[in-house]
């Protein structure tokens, strides 16, 4: 075997590090030459911060097997915190960023002592009240939000240079977005990890082990929250402006479209989902035919769960690492034979 192939056996994740590398080296080409234009960077970045909020909401879902509805409230909660820490406060974005994380995780963990003692349908419904509230709360509470006027705020600024080209910022989420895909397969590959994917394969089994499941489900609720707030607060600094309809039970839908569609318990899938929602509506818009289609985005993105869901239940990503990727790196046959089993345990 050679000795990249070594390499990346050894530490899988070190496949994100290339990809990040050459994606950093294409950029540093653009900021020379401009191949992209302003529209395609304005695209990569929302790819990137809407790819945090999906890794997040991937490790309730997919790693710990619960669902929330409401998760949207957190994105928008660390979004206003980060547009009030910047105009009145005139903090360090590092802190802010960090701040923008850690009060929404506190807040989930506060609400999930109450939501996460019910299951399944029960769970989804009150997540689900939790964000139409979070919602009706950013619109009423103007001290704190300018209500329907919303907040506008400027880029970053770090040791005095200010990331008001697009281009820099992206670069600067990039890194970002690599140091949270290096902590997400740390914690999948650690005890609360596997404790969790244990708990969601199977609650009877798990406690049989002797594993807390009210523990668990609230760890991975505090881990998600903490993602999507971080999320929230780059969305603010990209955008440039919050506004309280953002953040309602589509963005939540979304969050969940992404993850069935990339791939359940998959970094990899939690990227390409993000991808995915961000692209349709723009492709959509480009063609003649489909841009007449009142909301055709989102019968696109319906049509595209459903036959992921029917064709490849562990997600586009997934299914092209399983039959492709890992084949290729580790043997065919062994992981083609991988792959036939976990078709056969969905089937079944």
């Amino acid at each position: 075997m050679m000795f990249q192939d070594k390499l990346i056996n050894s530490h899988p994740y070190i496949k994100y590090i290339i990809v990040t590398a050459v994606f950093f080296l294409v950029l540093l080409i653009d900021l020379q030459f401009i191949i992209f234009t302003s529209r395609t960077i304005n695209l990569l970045i929302r790819v990137v911060y809407f790819g945090i909020m999906a890794l997040g909401f991937n490790m309730l879902l997919g790693y710990a097997g619960q669902i929330s509805l409401g998760h949207a409230a957190y994105m928008g909660l660390g979004a206003y915190l980060t547009a009030y820490f910047s105009n009145h406060m005139g903090w360090n974005f590092m802190i802010i960023l960090l701040l923008s994380g850690l009060i929404p995780m506190a807040l989930g963990i506060i609400l999930g002592l109450v939501a996460l003692r019910m299951e399944r349908l029960y769970l989804a419904i009150a997540t689900l009240g939790l964000g139409v509230t979070g919602q009706m709360i950013f619109q009423e509470w103007r001290a704190f939000t300018r209500g329907f006027s919303g907040i506008r705020l400027e880029r970053p600024e770090i040791l005095g240079f200010a990331f008001n080209n697009s281009r820099h910022f992206l670069m600067l989420i990039t890194v970002i977005l690599l140091l949270v895909i290096i902590l997400t397969y740390n914690f999948s590959r650690s005890r609360t990890g596997r404790a969790l994917s244990a708990m969601r394969d199977s609650e009877y089994a798990s406690q049989s082990l002797g594993i807390s499941l009210f523990k668990y489900k609230l760890l991975a609720f505090a881990a998600s929250s903490f993602y999507v707030g971080i999320a929230g607060s780059l969305y603010a600094y990209a955008e440039r402006y919050v506004h309280p309809s953002t953040w309602g039970v589509e963005l939540s839908l979304d969050m969940l479209a992404m993850v069935v569609i990339g791939g359940l318990a998959s970094i990899g899938g939690s990227l390409v989902g993000a991808g995915f929602l961000v692209l349709v509506p723009r492709l959509t818009a480009a063609t003649p035919v489909l841009a007449d289609i009142t909301n055709m985005n989102y019968i696109l993105t319906g049509l595209a769960m459903i036959l992921v869901i029917k064709y490849m239940p562990y997600g586009i990503y997934t299914t092209i690492d399983l039959k492709l990727i890992q084949p290729y790196l580790m043997g065919r046959s062994g992981e083609n034979f991988r792959y036939q089993d976990l078709k056969k345990e969905s089937d079944s």
